[in-house]
């Protein structure tokens, strides 16, 4: 049943630029944040909307949108639809947008104030190739002294930037960026793209029902078209970190999954770095772990003089980054062979 928008809600499509999505499910005690930081939003009220897509919830979600609803001043409609994939959430929300814009951020990130002024005008400085902007994450946590806090300091994932080299993609740090590099994707919590190129590749792919892997996979058939994409490093978003190791774990193996599916649709792909990148994901992740085990002791070593973390957490954590990766190449094994049995059946 395709959802179907409040039209008491809908404004001027003259008026409207900028068409924020947020697809959601479950996870209203991050939601209200999220909303409060686009309410407060410096650019023109009249210039954006927010659409929240909600995809099945079962929790407090529809009250809060009710409620936010009836008290925000800011261009706000919410869509219920029963659970389908974030991807597809994704999709109805820029089928239903108004704005020429499309941009994107999770239920548990909070937007700077001056984060929608500085992505429009990054867009207006942009050439016409540029599909989309966007920009790093910030973790930030409940309880800043606790155990996986710490640890979330010191991976720092999402500060991490993939970049196109002339083999492979590398990931960077964005301290280390120098504003010239080939950015292959966007990640969608923190980014904006073009509505009209996002229809015409088809939008997100539905077969990513969690999040992990969309939106690289939206941004490589971008690249098929012969767009690029900009990367600020100074527009940041807070995103609200996991607060359990269960949770990274389960976000890792999402990621693994996504890569998995995107191994095998990489010969839709016509970058040939990309194409490679994904050619031998076990062999990747059996080297990673090499790696890692071989990494172990220097990382140790350059802990110990760091005294942002207790002694135990300067030999825990790199023993943890082993063993993630560890769980990503048993990850990958089981989504490969039980990919590769399902499609075996339908030949």
């Amino acid at each position: 049943m395709q959802p179907v928008a409040d039209i008491d809600q809908l404004v001027p499509m003259s008026s409207i630029r900028i068409s924020v999505v947020i697809a959601t499910c479950n996870r209203a005690r991050f939601l209200e944040s999220c909303l409060n930081s686009l309410e407060k939003q410096s650019l023109d009220k009249d210039l954006f909307e927010v659409i929240v897509v909600n995809d099945g919830s079962t929790d407090s979600t529809s009250q809060l949108l009710d409620d936010f609803k009836k008290k925000t001043s800011i261009h706000f409609r919410y869509i219920n639809q029963e659970n389908r994939g974030v991807s597809f959430a994704r999709n109805v929300g820029i089928d239903n947008a108004k704005g020429e814009y499309i941009a994107f951020t999770d239920d548990d990130c909070i937007a700077p104030v001056d984060w929608l002024k500085k992505m429009y005008q990054l867009f207006s400085q942009a050439g016409e190739n540029v599909a989309g902007v966007g920009g790093p994450l910030d973790c930030i946590t409940m309880n800043k002294d606790s155990y996986i806090a710490h640890f979330i300091q010191f991976i720092d994932e999402f500060n991490y930037i993939p970049v196109l080299r002339k083999h492979f993609i590398r990931y960077v740090h964005t301290s280390q960026l120098k504003g010239t590099e080939q950015i292959p994707y966007l990640r969608t919590s923190n980014a904006m793209f073009r509505k009209k190129y996002l229809k015409e590749v088809g939008g997100f792919d539905v077969n990513f029902k969690r999040p992990g892997g969309e939106d690289p996979d939206l941004c490589y058939r971008l690249l098929n078209k012969g767009y690029s994409f900009h990367f600020d490093k100074d527009l940041r978003m807070l995103h609200c970190s996991r607060e359990k190791f269960a949770d990274y774990f389960k976000s890792l193996k999402n990621y693994i999954k996504g890569e998995v599916w995107k191994s095998r649709k990489r010969h839709i792909y016509n970058n040939r770095i990309v194409r490679r990148s994904y050619q031998f994901i076990i062999a990747q992740k059996l080297l990673s772990v090499l790696l890692s085990f071989c990494k172990y002791p220097f990382s140790v070593i350059k802990l110990l003089n760091d005294e942002r973390y207790s002694c135990l957490e300067r030999v825990t954590f790199p023993l943890i980054i082993v063993a993630s990766k560890i769980y990503a190449l048993f990850v990958a094994l089981f989504f490969y062979v039980t990919r590769t049995k399902r499609q075996l059946l339908f030949v």
